[in-house]
C-alpha cells in the first residue's frame, strides 16, 4: 500500500514580496486576494470566501485576531521549553521569549505540515497596523463529514473509512509534535478527492523535545473535552484520542454521549456518567469496544494512537491494514528554522498610507494630496 502522504503531494508555498491591501466596492482587496462573505466563525476570528485572481480559485482566508492569539500566549497556546542537543533550553531558531513570536513559530509548523488529511495552508499575511492575521487555506467546498445532531448518521462502513482518515491525520500531526485539541465533526472536512481534512487548527499545542505535551488550560468544544481537561494538568495526545472517540460516536449514532445545555451539568456527565449507547442503529460489537476503549475516564488506561491503528474494527480483523507510522509521516518530526520562522509572515502596508502612495501616484507628486483640504 502507497504511503498516504503521496496521495496529494502538497504545492510550493506562495510568498509574495510585496502585499497590499485596498477597498474594492463592497469587498476588501487583500493582495491578489478579494475578500468575500463571511463563510465561519470561530473562537478567535471569522473566516471569509476569497478569490484568487491570479490563478482564478477561491480560498479560504481565516482572519484572526492577534490580541485573542496573544491572550492566549499563541496560536497553539503554551509552548513546552526547547531543548537543544547538549540538553540546554534554547535551540537553533532561538528562544522564544514574546507571544508575537510564538504565534510566527506555530505559523511555520502549519506552513510546514503536509499530508493528505490535513487542510492545506496557502499562505499568511500579517498586517502590523491592525489586529488582523490572515491565514488563506485550501477552500473544501462539501463543507464537514457530517452534521451533529443528525437523524441520519453515517452506516458503520462509511464511518470507518472517515474514522481511518481522521486517525492517519492525527498520527501525523502528533508525530510532528502537533496537538489539536479541538477534534470535533465540524472540524473535519470533506475534500473533491473524497478524503477527509482535519482543519482549524486555533486552539492547538505544538510540544517539543519529549513524547507528549502537558496541559493545563481548558480550551476547544466543550461537549468534546476529555474528562481530565476539566480538573487540571493532563496528556495532550489522550485528550485528542477522547475527542476522536466523542468524534466517532457522532458518526454512528447522530447525537453526542454526554450532552447538556448547562455546561457545569455537561461537565459532570463528562466526568461522571458511563458510556451508553442508543438502541438504534444497531452497531457492532467491535465498534463499542473501540468507543469504549477510546472514552476510557482514565487517561492512563485509555487507547493510544498505535493501539487503535490495528484495533479490529479499524483493520476489518486485519484484512484492511493502516500503513505504518514510517510510511504514513513519511519522514521525522518537522525542524523550524531560523529562515522559516522570518518567512513565517507577510506584512501589509496599512491601508491609509497605501491610499496616500496611490494619490501621490496619481497626482505625479509627492506632495500631500489631501493636505489643507
Amino acid at each position: 500500500m502507497s504511503s498516504p502522504s503521496n496521495v496529494r503531494r502538497r504545492c510550493p508555498l506562495k510568498q509574495s514580496r510585496h502585499v497590499s491591501i485596498e477597498k474594492t466596492g463592497q469587498y476588501i482587496q487583500l493582495n491578489q486576494y478579494l475578500l468575500k462573505e463571511p463563510i465561519g466563525q470561530g473562537s478567535y476570528g471569522i473566516v471569509k470566501l476569497a478569490y484568487n485572481e491570479a490563478d482564478d480559485l477561491h480560498y479560504a482566508m481565516k482572519i484572526l485576531s492577534k490580541k485573542k492569539l496573544l491572550q492566549k500566549a499563541g496560536v497553539y497556546g503554551r509552548l513546552a521549553p526547547q531543548r537543544n542537543k547538549s540538553g540546554t533550553k534554547g535551540s537553533s531558531t532561538g528562544t522564544i521569549t514574546h507571544p508575537l513570536d510564538r504565534v510566527h513559530r506555530e505559523i511555520a509548523v502549519l506552513k510546514k505540515l503536509n499530508h493528505p488529511n490535513v487542510v492545506k495552508l496557502v499562505e499568511v499575511l500579517d498586517d502590523p497596523a491592525q489586529d488582523n492575521l490572515y491565514l488563506v487555506f485550501e477552500l473544501l467546498e462539501l463543507g464537514p463529514v457530517v452534521e451533529v445532531p443528525n437523524d441520519n448518521p453515517m452506516e458503520e462502513e462509511q464511518a470507518r473509512v472517515r474514522f481511518r482518515d481522521l486517525l492517519l491525520g492525527i498520527e501525523y500531526l502528533h508525530h510532528n509534535h502537533v496537538i489539536h485539541r479541538d477534534i470535533k465533526p465540524a472540524n473535519l472536512l470533506l475534500g473533491d478527492d473524497g478524503l477527509l481534512r482535519i482543519a482549524d487548527f486555533g486552539v492547538c499545542n505544538e510540544f517539543h523535545g519529549a513524547e507528549d505535551v502537558w496541559l493545563d488550560n481548558t480550551v476547544g468544544t466543550p461537549a468534546f473535552l476529555a474528562p481530565e481537561a476539566l480538573v487540571g494538568k493532563f496528556a495532550g495526545k489522550a485528550a485528542d484520542v477522547w475527542s476522536m472517540g466523542i468524534t466517532l460516536y457522532a458518526f454512528v449514532y447522530g447525537v453526542l454521549p454526554f450532552y447538556n445545555t448547562n455546561i457545569v451539568a455537561l461537565y459532570g456527565l463528562i466526568q461522571h456518567q458511563g458510556l451508553r449507547f442508543p438502541a438504534r442503529p444497531s452497531t457492532s460489537a467491535k465498534l463499542k469496544d473501540l468507543l469504549i476503549r477510546m472514552l476510557c475516564k482514565d487517561p492512563s488506561q485509555r487507547i493510544t494512537v498505535p493501539e487503535i491503528k490495528v484495533h479490529s474494527w479499524v483493520t476489518c480483523d486485519g484484512f484492511w491494514p493502516l500503513p505504518a507510522e514510517e510510511e504514513n509521516c513519511n519522514s521525522g518530526p518537522l525542524e523550524i528554522t531560523a529562515e522559516d520562522l522570518a518567512h513565517s509572515v507577510r506584512s501589509i502596508p496599512h491601508l491609509a498610507s497605501l491610499i496616500l502612495v496611490k494619490a501621490m501616484l496619481r497626482k505625479h507628486s509627492f506632495q500631500h494630496p489631501f493636505k489643507g483640504k
